[in-house]
């Protein structure tokens, strides 16, 4: 006897975003119209694979567009955040180069204006560089100014440390990263932590590895001793022609091994650019 044949259930990820509900369609038609010439790019994730059934989480989507005022050239971008903002786009942002260094020896000035229609929230971030430093400023409507911090490069023998100091003044804290490649670039290490200048504390501290398994492959490992969070994940842009596949899992390290097994959350997300 012949066993039924199920039927096969077919899941279609969009090729482009959707737009959000007729409240602010028109805005958004502006918004893709004005950058539908740029780079765009979209993603869809899921929930946790091990106890949401794999449901659909959050759609993101992106739009780049290079702009000329006057001398000055600027990058238009545009973000979507189903989650965020599900009725229009999450944020709009403007940078380009206000002054242009002629040379090594001259100072060159960047600048960045970002609007977050979530939390109706205005940030401006100046950066001036010097060579290899730079000298960076971030205020906000909220806070003021928010964040002054310093970025330089240290030879230690044949390896080069990226190190990006910077002070948080509603925090009162100091915060230092520091990064370098290994391997010939293939491999990136880098850590972060801060320190509490009132309760003389150090905290935040994050570590993470990328590292290049073969070409269009990349393991990614970080770790939060603060919150005993180790994640992982794997990126992978072959598996599919034109678009990313990233699975990542968040394992709690705190436990007896069977409840750290049952506690880990596992997530997966398709990324593609989109015309």
């Amino acid at each position: 006897e012949t066993p039924p044949r199920h039927p096969v259930r077919r899941v279609l990820l969009p090729s482009q975003p959707p737009f959000p509900p007729p409240l602010h369609r028109l805005f958004m038609l502006a918004a893709t119209s004005l950058l539908a010439l740029g780079a765009n790019r979209a993603e869809i994730s899921t929930g946790n694979l091990r106890s949401d059934s794999g449901k659909f989480d959050n759609l993101k989507a992106s739009w780049e567009k290079s702009l000329s005022l006057g001398d000055i050239k600027s990058t238009l971008r545009a973000s979507y955040d189903y989650n965020a903002n599900r009725e229009f786009l999450k944020e709009v942002s403007l940078s380009g180069g206000l002054v242009e260094a002629a040379s090594a020896d001259d100072v060159g000035v960047d600048y960045e204006l970002k609007r977050d229609f979530s939390t109706r929230q205005t940030d401006v971030k100046l950066t001036a560089s010097l060579g290899d430093s730079k000298l960076n400023a971030n205020y906000d409507t909220e806070n003021q100014l928010r964040e002054v911090g310093v970025s330089s490069k240290l030879e230690l023998g044949d390896q080069t440390v990226n190190i990006e100091p910077s002070w948080l003044v509603k925090a009162k804290s100091a915060r230092v990263k520091l990064m370098s490649a290994l391997n010939n670039g293939k491999d990136k290490l880098s850590a972060q932590f801060d320190y509490d200048v009132d309760q003389q504390e150090v905290g935040g501290i994050e570590v993470s590895l990328d590292r290049q398994l073969e070409e269009g492959k990349v393991l990614h490992a970080s770790y939060k001793p603060d919150k005993s969070d180790l994640e992982l994940s794997l990126e992978d842009s072959t598996f599919e022609s034109g678009a990313t596949w990233t699975a990542t899992a968040n394992v709690p390290l705190e436990g007896d091994a069977g409840g750290i097994l049952d506690n880990a959350r596992v997530t997966l997300k398709r990324s593609w650019a989109w015309q």
